[in-house]
């Protein structure tokens, strides 16, 4: 497993490791934060700005992890000669890098794919909009002083209106709609449209798909977006209400629609619908009705998911005591190779990172070039003088000597010619 992980500095992947690991309790930190915010908060708005910052804290904390752990001013490389690379990490380690990888590669062809079904919306079984709907949507648009250009679309595909782009945004209005509801019905749900663009909630988008990308792993992310999108929900309702001044029609709107859904559950990370969130408790929101709080709340569930992981990742990751103990160099025999005399005449230089297998009784079962110094003859002269002559204190658990893993770099480089005396 560590082979796949071969175009990477040891050093970058072990960081990357153990920031992975940090995160955990990083994130469960900032959505407790954010769950202690969010009551405190009255309105949508307030409680959507305090979720998006959380985000944000969260996109920002492994950042800061990696740059405080990462040692940027040896390069990531030890002296050569000297020391391993690194010291031992963990056996999971790159095991841990790689799933994150595959995960992050999975999820990344997922928000793709959601953008090619939206741009897909957009191409097929569209219409112009009707003139006079046009004019009252543009009415709409200068009511909510939206001032970005936005066009207005039928589609025969979808059965909510939504909203597609973010630089030219589209509002796609089920044509449906247009013949099921009364005008001031379809005119309030064309309003929550427009307050997603006046609100830039596509670049909220992007952020929300990018963060759930790279930190999926961690179910507070997942909590702390479905608050961004359930509060983004409740300010544009607001926003449709107050702008059509009646809500007992913009809930019949909404309700006509949930009857509509075909496809229930589509979710396009490049769309924001009319239909987002818990239809039931936006609805109850807005006709002031008392939402009955569920038995067993998410964000509990989410702690205890979090601290069954970090308690894991801590026994994982802790020092074992006497019962493990990382391999040694043994200082004196770990002397740099020979300079092969015909590279020393072609002046020949470069490093050489090596995989060493060392073996229980310290010395180096096998030796393989991870990264070549781009000299054929330094990259075997430094393997084979490490495998015959480098040795270790084995590493040991339970007391017993065990084989291990772990990359060393050599260096080659000619003396530069001493000064002429005058």
């Amino acid at each position: 497993m560590s082979d796949a992980l071969s175009w990477m500095p040891p050093e970058t992947g072990r960081d990357l490791g153990w920031t992975l690991i940090h995160f955990l309790w990083q994130g469960l930190l900032l959505a407790a934060l954010l769950n202690t915010l969010l009551p405190i908060c009255r309105s949508p708005i307030a409680r959507h700005n305090c979720a998006v910052a959380t985000l944000v804290l969260m996109a920002l904390a492994p950042i800061a992890t990696f740059l405080f752990l990462h040692d940027f001013g040896k390069g990531g490389v030890a002296a050569a000669g000297a020391l391993p690379l690194a010291s031992i990490s963990a056996p999971w380690m790159n095991g841990l890098v790689i799933l994150w990888l595959a995960g992050m590669a999975a999820l990344s062809l997922r928000a793709l794919g959601g953008w090619y079904l939206a741009q897909s919306l957009l191409r097929r079984d569209t219409l112009a909009v009707p003139a006079e709907l046009l004019q009252r949507c543009h009415d709409l648009q200068r009511r909510l002083a939206v001032a970005s250009p936005v066009r207005f679309l039928v589609s025969r595909r979808t059965n909510v209106p939504l909203v597609i782009g973010c630089l030219r945004p589209v509002i796609l209005i089920p044509l449906s709609a247009v013949s099921g509801l009364s005008p001031h019905q379809l005119e309030a749900l064309i309003l929550h449209e427009l307050a997603h663009i006046r609100r830039l909630d596509a670049v909220t988008n992007i952020l929300l798909t990018a963060v759930e990308t790279i930190l999926f792993y961690h179910p507070a992310v997942w909590w702390v977006s479905r608050q961004v999108r359930i509060e983004r929900e409740h300010c544009c309702d607001d926003f449709a209400v107050s702008a059509c001044g009646d809500a007992g029609l913009y809930v019949e709107a909404l309700t006509s629609l949930e009857e509509w859904k075909v496809t229930s559950g589509l979710l396009l990370t490049a769309k924001l619908a009319a239909n987002g969130g818990r239809l039931k408790d936006r609805v109850a929101r807005l006709l002031d009705a008392p939402v009955q709080s569920p038995k067993v709340s998410l964000s509990a569930m989410t702690g205890l998911a979090l601290l069954s992981l970090l308690a894991v990742s801590v026994a994982l990751a802790a020092p074992r005591g006497k019962d493990a103990a990382a391999l040694t160099p043994i200082q004196e025999t770990h002397m740099l190779p020979p300079y092969p005399a015909e590279s020393k005449q072609l002046k020949e230089e470069g490093q050489v990172l090596l995989e060493v297998t060392i073996g229980t009784d310290g010395t180096v079962s096998r030796s393989r070039v991870v990264h070549p110094s781009g000299h054929q003859r330094l990259d075997l002269a430094a393997a084979n003088f490490v495998q015959g002559y480098w040795r270790w204190q084995p590493a040991t658990r339970g007391g017993k000597p065990v084989a291990t893993t772990t990359r060393v770099s050599v260096l080659f480089k000619l003396k530069p010619p001493p000064h002429a005396k005058p």
